[in-house]
């Protein structure tokens, strides 16, 4: 199964310890996110592409590298 990177972004955002539980997380927020159009789709078109994993397989996608960087605290 090949991920893009929207969509592996999508899951390291949302990731939890468990793909079972991350694909839960997707479906929980899948109606909040029904006002962006775009993410809406890309949530959509993700979670039918995860329930084709093994937990071993999505533990292999390495997801903290495609996380979105938080930006540092300013040190006061």
């Amino acid at each position: 199964m090949r991920f893009d990177e929207l969509e592996l972004m999508l899951m390291a955002m949302f990731e939890q310890p468990t793909l079972k539980e991350t694909i839960q997380m997707l479906t929980e927020v899948q109606p909040l996110l029904a006002a962006d159009a775009e993410m809406a789709a890309l949530v959509q078109q993700t979670i039918p592409k995860m329930q084709q994993l093994n937990e071993q397989q999505f533990k292999g996608l390495e997801l903290e590298w495609h996380r979105p960087e938080e930006p540092e605290k300013e040190k006061t």
